[in-house]
């Protein structure tokens, strides 16, 4: 079972990994690095959102058995709301 399979996963994986090479000083443009445009912070405050709301439902369960329940229906979950 893949426990990766959210439908919240990160929208830009390859910025994330630009921007952490540009915070340690391995990409040669960090010079040039242009800030977030305002559609872009906003992308990333929604999905921020939808993170602590999905950490909020698991944090929810009184023991293991039911945190595993939660975990595999936000797996199964496909674009909808998932409580």
């Amino acid at each position: 079972m893949k426990a990766t399979n959210f439908p919240l996963d990160p929208p830009a994986l390859a910025g994330v990994w630009a921007t952490r090479k540009i915070a340690k000083g391995t990409n040669r443009d960090s010079a040039r690095a242009r800030p977030l445009s305002l559609l872009q912070r906003l992308d990333r405050w929604f999905w921020q959102q939808q993170v602590r709301e999905r950490e909020a439902y698991l944090a929810q369960s009184q023991d293991i058995f039911e945190l595993e329940r939660r975990i595999r229906h936000l797996e199964r979950a496909v674009g909808g709301r998932y409580y």
